[in-house]
């Protein structure tokens, strides 16, 4: 699912208290200068503002089982949540899913792409037709493009990680040439999507991240952290206002215990939350 930049801050500002002229005909809560249409505008405005902060909370400050579930529940709120984003990247000098669209289109026919939280699928609409396979995953399936999957507990793709009782290795099985998380690592356990993008990736693999700026504590301990997964950064781009790109090669790494995932899912936190910024 494609996140958003919103500025991590909150707001006191209190709205304007409206004040009655004799023989005003306005609702106690319209204020001045608006029509009764104009008010009703503003309210449903106002509720639809609230409702994506909730949504914004939901997805990015509990774990992607409880998103999943939410949205099993009532797809409507993945459907607002991405009416949303698509409102808000309107106003971003470039957004990272078209950057995508535009340096992968020169891959060879037949690549396949894995994109992880694809939102409504853009880059499937755009590359497909190009003849290179995308494989779209999010929380909610469209029933044409996208897959049903969380994928940061397992991406329905094959592929496998080292044997206990083997040195490095690549895994076996996989089919997929490139992961693309666009704006996607949500969720406290987003670290998951980070391990499964690495056992369904062919040997020499590219993982693809764009993430929003404002949520980096630390740009390089973010490339590290990633790196820990048996991943070699190939190329950052941080000139962008708005996200961060990366670019990671797959390597062969040792096997790792149920003790060591626990503790590399627990390093969440090196990712902020994005939040609203409220008017």
């Amino acid at each position: 699912m494609h996140g958003e930049k919103h500025t991590p801050s909150s707001s006191n500002i209190q709205p304007a208290k409206a004040t009655k002229s004799p023989g005003e005909a306005k609702g106690k809560d319209q204020q001045p200068g608006l029509t009764t249409l104009q008010a009703n505008m503003k309210k449903s405005l106002d509720g639809a503002r609230f409702r994506c902060v909730w949504i914004n909370e939901v997805l990015y400050k509990s774990d992607s089982v409880e998103a999943h579930k939410l949205m099993s529940e009532d797809p409507a709120v993945f459907a607002d949540y991405h009416t949303g984003f698509r409102h808000q990247v309107e106003s971003w000098p470039t957004n990272p899913v078209s950057y995508y669209i535009s340096s992968l289109s020169s891959y060879p026919p037949k690549t396949v792409i894995a994109d992880l939280g694809c939102g409504d699928a853009a880059l499937a609409r755009a590359l497909l037709p190009k003849g290179i396979t995308i494989l779209s995953f999010d929380l909610v399936s469209d029933n044409t493009y996208v897959v049903e999957a969380d994928t940061c507990a397992r991406v329905p793709l094959p592929g496998s990680e080292p044997s206990p009782d083997s040195g490095s290795s690549e895994g076996e099985g996989q089919v997929v040439d490139v992961v693309v998380c666009a704006l996607s690592l949500m969720g406290t356990n987003w670290p998951g999507c980070i391990r499964e993008a690495w056992r369904i990736l062919r040997s020499g693999g590219e993982l693809r991240i764009a993430e929003v700026t404002s949520r980096f504590t630390s740009v390089d301990e973010f490339v590290s952290f990633v790196s820990s997964f048996g991943f070699k950064v190939k190329a950052k781009d941080e000139r962008n206002t708005h996200f961060t790109l990366f670019e990671f090669k797959k390597i062969p790494r040792k096997p790792k215990s149920e003790k060591d995932w626990e503790k590399l899912s627990s390093r969440g936190s090196i990712l902020k939350p994005c939040e609203y910024k409220r008017r």
